[in-house]
Formats: structure tokens, C-alpha cells, sequence
């Protein structure tokens, strides 16, 4: 079975791809097929809102089984912003320093927020539709606190400031396989898999 992984962010798409390994499918992306990929307003009050349209406007348009993600960063001082709008917390325009921009604003908002106020927690809701409008969702969380500087290289958008109290270090600093293990995306999806091994299987989604 193909699965595409609904998303035009490389870094995302890697991230799920690893994270899809193992399975019995076999996962494309976008770039696979010959045609545009569609436009999805990103306009939901849910993480889950957001990933399901975006999951059923990709299997709609290439014809196969889509899974899709939509994360994000509450901040409990922050009231649980930026929430739904963490990739455009610095404005809409997809610029390419976009990811230092929110980091920077979100390090403004909590200029004067003590450590001890400073926890967060990464969101992420996973959805898989099928071209026939059938889906199955999954969400997950990751705990943790802002940091009060970037550090660390590896991931992408807040993961510099992601701190975990547990480890001392933030989620920038993390392997990719330490992040897979641990993280609000690779939780999902490891809630994610028995339903994928299950169609494979013959059986079926829930719906």
C-alpha cells in the first residue's frame, strides 16, 4: 500500500518518513507525483481540524491513503499560545528565517517569565483519510519548558528552545533517534502504526 505523507516541509517529511519505517507500506511524497499539491487553508481551531483537512484534501487529490500532521507549541504563560498558529507566530509570509523569527518573539513574550512558569508542551495530531473520505486519528503530547536561549542544532522550529528539565537539553540537542523515541510526533505515530498494519492486513480502518 502507498501512503503519502502530506507535507511540502522537507524537514517534516523526513521526520514522518523515519518514523514510518518498519511498516508494511511503502511512503511517498508529494514530489512523487506529477501534479500540484492542493491548497489547504490551515484555518482550524484544532490541531486536529488542521490535520484532518489536510489529510483528506491530499487523498482526494492523488488518488491513495494520506497521513498528515499538525503540531504545535502551548506555552502555559502564554495561555497555550501559539497553539494552532506556531508556524506563523511571527506573521504568515512562509519567510525562510521563519523558524529563528517565532523563536525570537516567543523568547520576547517570556522575557520576564521565571523558569518555574516557563513550561510547555508540543502538540500533534496525526490523521490518516483514505480517497474514499474514511479516517483515523491519533493525537499526542510532549512536556517540557522554554529554555531561555536557542541551543542546539539538529531538528527544526522551536525544538532550540524545547527544554527538558529530565535530560538538560533542549530538542535541538537531541539525535534524530532520541527525538523518533521521545517526541509528541513520533509518539502518534507509534499510536498510529497498529491501525496501518491492520489495513495492510486486510482488516480495515476504523472510521
Amino acid at each position: 500500500m502507498k501512503l503519502l505523507v502530506a507535507s511540502g516541509n522537507r524537514k517534516k517529511l523526513a521526520e514522518l518518513q523515519a518514523l514510518a519505517q518498519g511498516l508494511p507500506v511503502e511512503v511517498v511524497s508529494p514530489a512523487d507525483f506529477d501534479r500540484p499539491l492542493p491548497e489547504v487553508e490551515e484555518d482550524g481551531a484544532t490541531f486536529a481540524e488542521n490535520a484532518r483537512k489536510k489529510a483528506l484534501a491530499f487523498a482526494g487529490a492523488f488518488g491513495v491513503p494520506a497521513i498528515a500532521d499538525d503540531s504545535g507549541l502551548c506555552v502555559d504563560a502564554l495561555g497555550g499560545e501559539p497553539g494552532v498558529r506556531s508556524a506563523r507566530y511571527s506573521g504568515e509570509k512562509p519567510v525562510p528565517d521563519r523558524d529563528e523569527r517565532n523563536n525570537a518573539k516567543l523568547l520576547r513574550a517570556l522575557r520576564d517569565v521565571p523558569a518555574a512558569q516557563r513550561g510547555a508542551a508540543f502538540h500533534c495530531a496525526l490523521c490518516l483519510a483514505f480517497p474514499d473520505g474514511r479516517t483515523f486519528e491519533v493525537e499526542a503530547r510532549w512536556e517540557g519548558q522554554i529554555a531561555f536561549s536557542p541551543r542546539g542544532s539538529n531538528g527544526f522550529g522551536y525544538d532550540p528552545l524545547f527544554l527538558l528539565p529530565a535530560w538538560g537539553k533542549t530538542s535541538a540537542e537531541l539525535s534524530p533517534e532520541e527525538k523518533a523515541r521521545h517526541s509528541h510526533r513520533g509518539r502518534a505515530m507509534r499510536m498510529m502504526r497498529p491501525l496501518l498494519e491492520r489495513v495492510v492486513a486486510g482488516s480495515g480502518p476504523a472510521t
